[in-house]
């Protein structure tokens, strides 16, 4: 009887130390992971990753985040193929239209996610249009935050993010529109769209924004040196 018991024990250690080993590693894996998925028919070439949010503390964000870019995504694409389906119908598809949509990690730990979306849609003419999503996750309450939140209430933020941009568009000026500057000075830079990781802050702009689709998508970088004292987050 005694054996058996020992026995039970024994075992009852081993399935408590396997937990413990699971739960450690399922700490250590990454909250984002990018699915892709690609498809082709007639009328539209379809390549999509999908940032799918996972391992973090809140099943419900988890849901409501994934379900958000699901339909997002589904409807681009269900939008996409409607029109190529109506330029089939009246002998106007002279070639595939495309959706591509790809997703950057910027940065990600337990408590914090910053990631960039690209959604390419293609549907005749010169050239396709791209529209730059970012989302900027706090784990810790569970929130999507905007440029603000990251930042120190003391802190002057938008004065040094103007600065920064201003001088890296001053130094190539030939590839922005010549109202760029005023265009930069003038907006509330606390609702511009940017992501963030140990190495500093990304700031986007659309295309055609600020500067003509030859030069490319806007994009600043501000080294972390001249943001860390204003951070809310200690990023590593």
């Amino acid at each position: 009887m005694e054996k058996n018991t020992n026995s039970r024990y024994f075992l009852l250690g081993i399935l408590f130390v396997v937990a413990i080993v699971a739960y450690v590693l399922s700490m250590q894996k990454g909250v984002v992971e990018i699915v892709e998925t690609k498809s082709e028919d007639d009328f539209v070439k379809i390549t999509i990753q999908i940032p799918k949010l996972k391992n973090t503390r809140d099943i419900d964000l988890e849901n409501q985040f994934n379900n958000m870019i699901q339909d997002k995504l589904k409807a681009i694409v269900e939008d996409v193929k409607s029109m190529a389906q109506e330029a089939a119908n009246d002998d106007m598809l002279h070639g595939k239209y495309e959706v591509h949509i790809s997703t950057q990690v910027k940065y990600q730990s337990r408590d914090f996610v910053s990631l960039v979306m690209y959604y390419y849609t293609f549907t005749g003419g010169a050239h396709g249009n791209t529209i730059i999503e970012t989302y900027n996750l706090d784990l810790s309450t569970n929130k999507i935050i905007t440029l603000k939140d990251i930042f120190n209430s003391n802190c002057d933020y938008e004065t040094i993010i103007k600065e920064e941009i201003l001088k890296q568009i001053e130094e190539r000026m030939t590839d922005f529109f010549e109202e760029s500057i005023e265009y930069v000075k003038n907006e509330n830079i606390s609702e511009r769209t940017f992501t963030i990781s140990k190495d500093g802050l990304e700031i986007y702009y659309q295309d055609y924004e600020i500067a003509p689709h030859s030069s490319g998508l806007p994009v600043f970088k501000i080294d972390i040196t001249k943001i860390r004292n204003c951070l809310k987050y200690n990023l590593k």
